[in-house]
């Protein structure tokens, strides 16, 4: 389940922004994560199955542009996901194992297709005055279900994800850093010579 969940995580911005006419508070939010790039967040992610919590994970996002996100995760495990030019690395420190392949038919979710695409969206509502946006998305995983909480910042602070197995994921987005400065090599990754590779 953490893979699927680590998958998901990181469409998870992409799904605040349908791809039909938005009105002003939509544009806003929009032109606020356009201009903010390159930017980076701290986040904390928790997994509920019957209210339950059975997982929290917390790190940082770097989003540089549309083909390039890490998610680093920090605590409880090191792991790094990192999607760069259609092509998705996954490392596992602990494991000292790395998962890699192309994003493929997932992309029509990642933030960039929906923030530049002209296509009809999912269905969709917004609330400006109480600053969220609900989505409902139909994949190849089944129907999810999407609350998104916007900052005064029209940035995202809080979404809840709602899959068909009654799963539900929590996302906390806190400490934003915009125009940040990339140092060189920062979406590559250095691993040991002993890394079990799996192609997927």
């Amino acid at each position: 389940m953490k893979r699927r969940v680590l998958f998901t995580a990181c469409w998870l911005l992409a799904s605040l922004l349908p791809a039909a006419a938005p009105d002003d508070f939509l544009q806003r939010v929009r032109d606020k994560i356009l201009h903010s790039q390159p930017f980076k967040t701290d986040f904390i992610q928790q997994v509920f199955i019957d209210e339950e919590k059975i997982l929290e994970e917390s790190g940082v996002i770097i989003f540089a542009d549309r083909s390039r996100v890490k998610w680093q995760y920090l605590n409880p495990e090191a792991k790094i996901f990192i999607l760069k030019d259609g092509n998705y690395s996954f490392y596992d420190r602990e494991n000292n194992q790395l998962m890699r392949g192309r994003i493929g038919a997932r992309s029509e979710q990642l933030i960039w297709e929906l923030l530049f695409s002209d296509r009809p969206g999912n269905a969709s509502s917004w609330d400006a005055q109480q600053r969220t946006i609900r989505l409902r998305l139909d994949g190849q995983g089944g129907v999810q279900e999407l609350k998104i909480k916007v900052g005064a910042d029209y940035l995202p602070e809080r979404v809840e994800q709602i899959t068909i197995n009654e799963v539900t994921t929590v996302y906390l987005f806190r400490n934003y850093r915009s125009r940040i400065t990339l140092t060189p090599g920062e979406f590559d990754l250095a691993l040991p010579d002993d890394v079990e590779i799996i192609e997927e």
